[in-house]
């Protein structure tokens, strides 16, 4: 039986801070990220640590991205110091959020990014980033850099961010969103990331989840009231939405009777079947999220939840995302206020 919903789209704020997290609890995060493809959460039976194993195994590294790590490293005095460890991460992996102190540099990226830097570009500091992250989490940094690049650098995990700019680079966020369309999610992802901005997602494959059995069919509706009676003339016979939506269900079903796996039976899901998807952005790029999906030229349905999103991110974190609410023609949009920090966005 379909399940049809109205503005029913929401969302969950899993980690608010995810460079906060201990290892144990790092590696809940990516289990929870990581079964959200297959829609696993509530059957699966693997620990944490079992699944980060297999998605090694399977090499399905873009879940790990959803893990987030900040250092302070002392670059000292000397100038070209600071510039040769910039060159050293960036050598390895320029995707690095990188913010420069008078005597130190703070760097934040994902394992993924922390591992490939060490493998492409192998040196003092990425191999003591590298070896440092092993030592605290084995599971998920399985590599051991070559003791030879072992020569001490002094660095801190986890350092206190001291200005607005320092905490839109270097404090990530993970967000779920529940009861969105595929619609939502395919133009949600068409987001493009820039300089010191990190995205990654997971979301619910339509390949290996059978909406039938997870629960039955979840249809959402546009973000405009329809009567769901209201007939749709065809060429040779009437019929309602209701009974339209109900049929693309049927269709489905029969196509997995013949035979189809759900990745091939997919080909006639409506872009506005149920989806999840999952995400963890660096503050800044949240913040150009929210600039862009907020705006009353947005997707209405991606609209809808980004505004309430928004009024939860203003509560956590006050001051950071500066946006101001108002009213024009009776519909909430935001605009930015803050002309210094647009770079940011």
């Amino acid at each position: 039986m379909t399940e049809i919903l109205f503005k029913k789209g929401s969302f969950v704020i899993l980690e608010d801070d995810v460079s906060k997290l201990t290892p144990e609890q790092m590696n809940w995060l990516i289990k929870r990220c990581g079964t959200i493809s297959h829609q696993s959460w509530e059957t699966s039976r693997k620990t944490p640590e079992e699944f980060i194993k297999m998605l090694y195994e399977i090499k399905h590294f873009s879940v790990i991205e959803h893990s987030w790590f900040t250092f302070k490293i002392d670059a000292g005095h000397n100038p070209n110091y600071k510039k040769g460890i910039k060159l050293a991460l960036l050598e390895g992996n320029h995707l690095f959020c990188l913010t420069e102190r008078p005597r130190e540099i703070i760097v934040s990226g994902n394992a993924r990014m922390f591992i490939e830097a060490y493998l492409r570009n192998p040196n003092t500091i990425t191999a003591n980033l590298l070896n440092f992250l092993h030592e605290e989490n084995p599971i998920l940094f399985l590599l051991k850099p070559s003791e030879q690049y072992t020569k001490t650098i002094n660095f801190s995990n986890k350092p206190t961010l001291e200005t607005k700019e320092e905490i839109l680079t270097h404090r990530a966020m993970t967000v779920l969103f529940n009861n969105c369309s595929r619609g939502f999610t395919h133009e949600n992802v068409r987001s493009r990331n820039g300089h010191n901005k990190i995205v990654a997602y997971t979301q619910e494959s339509t390949r290996y989840v059978n909406p039938s059995q997870k629960g039955g069919f979840k249809f959402i509706l546009p973000y405009r009231c329809l009567n769901l009676n209201q007939k749709l003339h065809l060429k040779n016979q009437e019929i309602s939405i209701e009974e339209y939506i109900a049929i693309m269900e049927r269709i489905y079903s029969e196509l997995i009777q013949l035979g189809l796996q759900p990745q091939e039976a997919r080909q006639w899901l409506p872009i506005g079947i149920k989806s999840q998807i999952v995400q963890t952005f660096n503050l800044a790029e949240w913040r150009h999220w929210f600039l862009i999906r907020t705006q009353p030229a947005a997707h209405p349905e991606i609209r809808y939840v980004a505004c309430n999103l928004l009024h939860e991110f203003q509560k956590r974190i006050p001051g950071i995302f500066d946006f101001e609410f108002k009213e024009e023609h009776g519909s909430e949009f935001t605009i930015f206020t803050n002309e210094e920090l647009k770079e940011l966005v």
